[in-house]
């Protein structure tokens, strides 16, 4: 399990800098395994040192492409699969967090309705201000993709991310996001 203060969703990548050894030898399992790990977000502690306490929800990370950095730290690039729950967990001598899982079923496909199709205008805008580095991935063309691209992107908590990766119905996801865009854009005309 990778504990982080920030939550990866289905479809969307994320870079990680790793340093830690419990971290490196994670990463060198899957890698020879060819397996996933879990990323979970953090409701308390920090990112690194003692087990910290999680939410219950998670996406299963799969390596799509690492190197050394100038610095001598792995950095690995991860696309979210899968989302899970959180069954329990179990702390080893190094302090890796080992957790039994359960697998979500996929939000089902849904096109994205022609009522939201200014979230795609908006991820898209977002995509090209953020300075994105890697590719973000295909053009979403479902309710889930679109969700969680912006969601990714979005300046919101992580408990508001952890919420939207525990939605199971596409609909809900879009009405979700686009409520969130309402009260972010609320905000900044305030300020």
């Amino acid at each position: 399990m990778f504990p982080l203060n920030t939550v990866l969703f289905p479809t969307t990548f994320m870079t990680l800098r790793i340093f830690e050894s419990r971290y490196i030898d994670l990463v060198g399992r899957c890698m020879r395994d060819d397996t996933g790990f879990g990323v979970i977000a953090i409701v308390n502690g920090s990112q690194t040192g003692l087990p910290v306490q999680t939410y219950g929800i998670g996406t299963v990370a799969r390596i799509v492409d690492f190197d050394q950095g100038n610095d001598g730290l792995l950095n690995i690039v991860i696309h979210g699969d899968e989302r899970f729950r959180l069954l329990d967990n179990s702390v080893q001598d190094d302090n890796l967090l080992l957790s039994r899982l359960s697998n979500l079923d996929n939000v089902a496909e849904l096109a994205i309705l022609e009522a939201f199709r200014y979230l795609t205008n908006l991820l898209d805008k977002t995509i090209s201000n953020a300075e994105v580095i890697q590719t973000p991935g295909p053009v979403p063309s479902t309710a889930a993709q679109l969700t969680y691209g912006l969601a990714h992107y979005l300046p919101l908590t992580v408990r508001a991310k952890v919420g939207i990766l525990q939605v199971d119905k596409p609909l809900d996801l879009l009405k979700r996001v686009s409520n969130d865009v309402r009260l972010l854009e609320g905000d900044h005309i305030r300020t």
